[in-house]
Parts: C-alpha cells; sequence; structure tokens
C-alpha cells in the first residue's frame, strides 16, 4: 500500500512539473505573438505622414449596425417644405439643402425574396412610381458631380432638385433601373464596386460601358472590393480607391474625383486619405439632406422603402 501511495505521488509530480512547463512555454508564445502584432502596428507604411496612420477605434457607422439599418428601409418623412433646396450659409460654410435618395436592388421583390434580397430591395414597380412621381411634379434629377460642383463653388440649383443614387452594381441596377432612367430622361447616379463587376449577380463591364455613354447614367467610385473604408488601415484605403478609380478609367475613361463609402462606413483616417488622394466629395449614409461645405467628404443621404415617394415629404 505504501509503494502504491509513494508511485501515485511521484506521478502527480510529474504532472504538475509537466503542466508548468506548458504553461511557460504557452505565456512565452503568447508574449511573442503579441510582440509581433505590436511590431507590425508600429511599422504600417503611412504613405501621407499628416494622416493619423490608424482608424479611430470608434466608427461612426459599424458595418454591423449599418446592416442592421438597411433590413429596415422605413425612414421619418421629411417636411415638404425642405424638400426645396435652397443656398444658405456663411463665411465658413456654405449648404444646398438638396435630397440624395439612395437605393441599392431595383427589382420585383417576389423575385427578391427568392434570390434573399428583400431586405435590400425597393420593388421594381415603387422604384418607377417614385420616378414617375418627382418627373410629373417638375423635380429635376442632378448628377452628384453637378451637385457636389454647387457646394463647391457656392453655386445654386435648380428648385426642387434630386439626387438618384443607386448602390453597388447588381445586375438589376441595369435591367430595371437604367430602363427607368431612359425612359422618363432621369439623371441616374450609379455606385460601382469595381472588383465585383462581372460576378455572379452583378453587372459586367460591357454592361457599363453601355450605360457610361448614356446621357442618363453617372457612374462613380463605390471602392474596389466594397471594403468599410472606415475599419480599415490606410494603405488598404489608398488601394480600394486608386485601384477603383484606376479600374473605372481603363474600362469607362472616366476621371473619377467622388467616393461613396461601402456601409456608410468612414473615419477621420478615410476622410484625410480621399483629401489627400485628391478626391473632392464623398458619400456617406447619414441621414438628412443638407449638403455642405462642412460636410462634403461625408454628404448625406435619404433612405426610402416600399412606399410612395410622396409618403416621405416629396
Amino acid at each position: 500500500m505504501k509503494e502504491q501511495l509513494l508511485f501515485f505521488f511521484a506521478v502527480a509530480l510529474v504532472l504538475v512539473s509537466v503542466f508548468g512547463s506548458f504553461k511557460t512555454v504557452f505565456a512565452q508564445t503568447n508574449a511573442a505573438s503579441d510582440s509581433a502584432v505590436s511590431s507590425t502596428l508600429v511599422s504600417l507604411p503611412t504613405l501621407f505622414p499628416t494622416v493619423t496612420p490608424a482608424p479611430s477605434p470608434s466608427t461612426p457607422f459599424p458595418v454591423l449596425d449599418q446592416l442592421d439599418e438597411l433590413s429596415t428601409p422605413a425612414v421619418p418623412p421629411v417636411s415638404s417644405t425642405s424638400a426645396t433646396p435652397i443656398a444658405s450659409g456663411s463665411a465658413q460654410d456654405y449648404c444646398l439643402n438638396v435630397p440624395i435618395i439612395m437605393y441599392h436592388h431595383t427589382e420585383p421583390l417576389e423575385i427578391a425574396s427568392q434570390l434573399g434580397h428583400a431586405p435590400l430591395t425597393e420593388d421594381s414597380s415603387y422604384f418607377e412610381e417614385h420616378i414617375r412621381y418627382l418627373t410629373a411634379n417638375n423635380y429635376h434629377f442632378l448628377s452628384l458631380g453637378d451637385l457636389v460642383y454647387a457646394i463647391l463653388t457656392r453655386g445654386t440649383v435648380p428648385e426642387k432638385s434630386v439626387v438618384i443614387t443607386i448602390d453597388d452594381g447588381y445586375i438589376d441596377n441595369y435591367t430595371y433601373a437604367f430602363l427607368m432612367a431612359k425612359k422618363y430622361h432621369a439623371i441616374m447616379n450609379f455606385m460601382i464596386p469595381t472588383g465585383l463587376i462581372g460576378q455572379p449577380d452583378y453587372m459586367t463591364w460591357d454592361h457599363l460601358k453601355e450605360m457610361a455613354q448614356n446621357p442618363y447614367a453617372r457612374i462613380y467610385n463605390h471602392t474596389t472590393t466594397h471594403a468599410p473604408l472606415g475599419l480599415i488601415d490606410q494603405s488598404e484605403i489608398v488601394k480600394e480607391v486608386t485601384n477603383a478609380n484606376q479600374e473605372l478609367k481603363s474600362n469607362l475613361g472616366i476621371d473619377n474625383t467622388i467616393v461613396i463609402y461601402p456601409y456608410g462606413s468612414y473615419s477621420d483616417l478615410a476622410i484625410q486619405t480621399l483629401q489627400q488622394l485628391g478626391m473632392i466629395a464623398a458619400l456617406s449614409t447619414d441621414p438628412g439632406q443638407n449638403d455642405c461645405l462642412s460636410n462634403i467628404y461625408k454628404l448625406p443621404r435619404v433612405r426610402v422603402g416600399n412606399e410612395p415617394i410622396e409618403d416621405y415629404g416629396y
């Protein structure tokens, strides 16, 4: 019996010793890993020394929150008086009150539900009703570039102006939205993530070439891979923006100076980097329609759902 107790005691000592060794190795490995990560973060290339080398830890529009918002498309209606563009401001600022209306998928809801697109879809019949109503009520369809130019030059735009934006380059943007643009002679602005073009459910470059030659379609930079610019480092922001601009230039002959933030995600770093890259404006998904010099790199948009557009005050 004594020999058995001594044997079990010896085994226990061995196990304790082995466990202690593992803890030491594990702790050393973690420490080395932490050190490597810290070193990597410190040595990230900074292309523009005046720009903060890392995104702000608190991003105005986290991706998950934004996706949750997208699943509930209804927004508070705007008043009918605020839909009229009015120049205002001071020596420090200048504003135009122009609604920038945001869409994504523009296909029949029945098809969207089958494909899992419903939360981001404006039913094609409602979409046409929106465009028909705006046309019948003498709204002036602006290109995004024209609005930005008017803000930067402290200019004016026609009364009852509106900007139609359609994000992400889905194939239904060509088959439904572009069709409505031609039918109603309404300028529409298409936000294109160039790296997704040609993928399943997206337009091709041939679609975009046809659109780029039409007076009722405008095409802008929605990054390369649809990355959230507010959540990535500076070198990745530069790649996302410059690669997309190069593809728009080589495929469509477009020189682009406006960026649309995927998911509405931006940060101080993203804004400063866009400025350094020579971009003159950017679109967010912030609610509102007061378009100012002071928010030219985060212009707000109006999200509408599957209701008559007059329900939003137009």
